[in-house]
Order: structure tokens, then C-alpha cells, then sequence
């Protein structure tokens, strides 16, 4: 399915925890910086983490090709309004 998801399943030992992103077709098991996947010891543990590591693929940046997408950041200079300095006076904005 076309579709993210979290889940954990029992292992020895514990609980994985996991994703599926929506253009992939198998789930990522969360792992270390070693590359080892990490043991939960509870389920609810393993998802809590599940859904962290999902909600931070879906805030990184979208890429193109590897490369940053850039309109998003050229129209949020357009239209995002302008705050008032720190030292502004008067509510003169920056």
C-alpha cells in the first residue's frame, strides 16, 4: 500500500521498531549509527520511537534529484510577514 505506517514487531530480547515510507514497498527497521537494529524493551517503547523517526523523515527538507527544493524557501520570502527587530522601536520592522 501507498502509505506510511509505524509498527514493531517481537524479537528475542524485545521489540523493533519500524516505518514504512510511502515509495517503499518493505518496512525500515530503526537502527543505530552502527547500522545494528535497536532492541526495545517494550512495544510501546519501539513505537514511540517509530513515530518520532517518522514525523522527522516527513520534516527534513524535500530534495530533488539531491538537491534542496528552493521554491518553498523563495516564496516564504515573498510572503512571510517581516517580524519587528529586537531593538526596533516604535514597532518599525527589521
Amino acid at each position: 500500500m501507498n502509505e506510511f505506517q509505524i509498527g514493531t514487531d517481537a524479537v528475542e530480547g524485545g521489540h523493533l521498531g519500524w516505518i514504512r515510507k510511502v515509495h517503499r514497498a518493505t518496512n525500515e527497521v530503526l537502527k543505530d549509527s552502527r547500522g545494528e537494529p535497536i532492541v526495545f524493551s517494550t512495544r510501546d517503547a519501539a513505537k514511540a520511537a517509530a513515530g518520532e523517526a517518522i514525523v522527522a523523515y516527513l520534516n527534513t527538507p524535500m530534495l530533488r534529484d539531491g538537491a534542496r527544493v528552493e521554491r518553498m524557501s523563495k516564496a516564504e520570502a515573498l510572503f512571510k510577514p517581516r517580524r519587528p527587530s529586537a531593538g526596533g522601536e516604535n514597532g518599525k520592522l527589521a
